[in-house]
């Protein structure tokens, strides 16, 4: 059996043991993955971002899209870190996304991680190897809900949500019985997924230069780049908030694992953040639940698509009264922006991680596509590169100023 040593590309974050969202179940109990969403819907065709042909004049005014940090300043720092959040605040961004997930000790944290929608969180594939010793890794193998860690990877199927894995809880706002309707298929074996860590499990995690993850760190030849590696840490999902609070940031809380859809929301409710806080998903039921416990629409939703965004995806929004839709930028065109304002849709455009080469392939993060997006009417922009939207977005301002 190999020995691994565990190190994350993104940072976890969780609620203290003694506030009251740490008496949550493990979160495979608390899902519902019951999903209306379909692979074989028509696709709506994106205009190619290349080309002007019905977009705004250079010179006609419009309003710049707010400036989010898609898991924070990534070139500067690791990402999903206390540190890498506030770098990005410092470099221009007013708003941030991070992905949140619940620890089998019940704290919730912000993390990506490798996997798939329905099945987050995996530290394997984004993290380099560490030895650790065999009393060490021994630690790492305890008993979680479908196994132990190292042998219990699981993912879930992209066009149905049949059970093989199905429980049925009450909702604790509710107490309304919640039928958990979750697909898992075993995947490669030895993964380890933070869902099945506790926290004093993820505090031990160490950071390595030698992740695959850090090449946005590598690029900028950092001078402190392995200090910055060797000083991060994983920072609780309230100390995150209270950053974003503080500085007045907008926040898209993407509900990436099982189970974070409750203690998420009660954790913002009670920090007063519901004015600053999507909560959003690419699963229609997950923002359908939360619409379900807090039908006040002043809780906002959003709904989270794919590269290739169908042809329905507006009717999909408004089926489960989201209030947001967050596309991929190469759906940004002036006229789906259109379609969606006059559906009364706030729209996100994001950005795939700089290590996403289907995308990045063939398109570049740089001025020249960041002006183009702007330009498309979209409201808000999560990219990779927050200093540098925000010089584009200074020079727009001059000139439709002068």
């Amino acid at each position: 059996f190999t020995r691994f040593g565990l190190v994350t590309l993104l940072a976890l974050t969780t609620l203290e043991s003694s506030s009251s969202f740490s008496s949550f179940p493990h979160p495979h109990a608390m899902s519902t993955f019951a999903d209306s969403a379909s692979t074989n819907r028509p696709l709506a065709v994106p205009m190619p971002l290349e080309s002007d042909a019905g977009s705004p004049s250079a010179n006609a005014p419009i309003s710049l899209p707010v400036n989010s940090a898609h898991r924070g300043a990534v070139f500067y720092g690791v990402e999903n870190t206390l540190y890498a959040f506030e770098k990005a605040f410092d470099l221009g961004a007013t708003a941030v996304e991070l992905d949140v997930v619940c620890l089998s000790s019940g704290e919730l944290a912000v993390f990506h991680g490798g996997g798939n929608h329905c099945n987050p969180g995996d530290v394997y594939d984004l993290c380099s190897l560490i030895e650790v010793d065999d009393a060490e890794h021994d630690e790492m193998n305890i008993s979680g809900t479908f196994g132990s860690i190292g042998s219990s990877g699981f993912a879930c199927s992209e066009d149905s949500y049949s059970t093989t894995a199905s429980t049925q809880v009450a909702d604790p706002e509710t107490s309304i019985p919640v039928h958990s309707s979750v697909q898992y298929n075993e995947i490669t074996p030895n993964h380890y997924f933070v869902e099945e860590m506790t926290l004093s499990q993820v505090r031990s995690l160490r950071f390595t230069t030698r992740s695959p993850g850090f090449a946005p760190l590598l690029s900028t030849a950092a001078e402190d780049f392995e200090e910055q590696v060797r000083k991060a840490e994983v920072p609780l999902l309230k100390d995150v908030l209270e950053l974003c609070k503080s500085r007045g940031a907008r926040v898209a809380l993407e509900m990436k694992g099982l189970g974070v859809e409750h203690g998420s929301l009660r954790m913002v409710e009670e920090l007063g953040m519901t004015d600053l806080v999507t909560f959003s998903s690419f699963h229609n039921s997950r923002t359908a639940l939360i619409r379900r416990m807090r039908s006040d629409m002043s809780i906002r939703t959003g709904k989270i698509f794919d590269e290739q965004l169908p042809a329905d995806w507006i009717e999909q929004c408004k089926s489960t009264h989201c209030n947001e839709a967050h596309v991929c930028f190469t759906a940004c065109t002036p006229e789906n922006m259109a379609r969606a304002h006059a559906a009364g849709l706030y729209v996100m455009a994001w950005f795939p991680h700089p290590q996403n080469k289907e995308i990045w392939s063939k398109h570049t993060e740089d001025a020249v596509l960041y002006e183009k997006v702007s330009r498309s009417g979209v409201d808000m922009m999560c990219v990779n590169k927050p200093d540098l939207l925000k010089v584009v977005h200074d020079r727009m301002s001059r000139e439709m100023a002068a």
